[in-house]
């Protein structure tokens, strides 16, 4: 199901009543406008970078425990 799907109301039968309908309430249509990737800077790229490290050396040390290394 989109995120708007005229077809759930009854008042509405086929997609040129959807047009209609969102022309006429003002509504925008955001399933067909693109979403831009945000560009991550400062604090919250470098809590990014340091949650990779964590979590890759959270799956070596769960692989050497499984391997009864240490």
């Amino acid at each position: 199901m989109d995120a708007l799907d005229g077809k759930e109301f009854g008042f509405i039968k086929n997609d040129k009543d959807w047009e209609n309908f969102l022309k006429k309430e003002k509504l925008k249509d955001y399933s067909k406008i693109p979403v831009k990737r945000a560009k991550v800077s400062g604090w919250v790229k470098f809590a990014f970078v340091f949650l990779r490290i964590y979590i890759v050396i959270m799956l070596v040390l769960i692989i050497l425990g499984f391997l009864n290394i240490i």
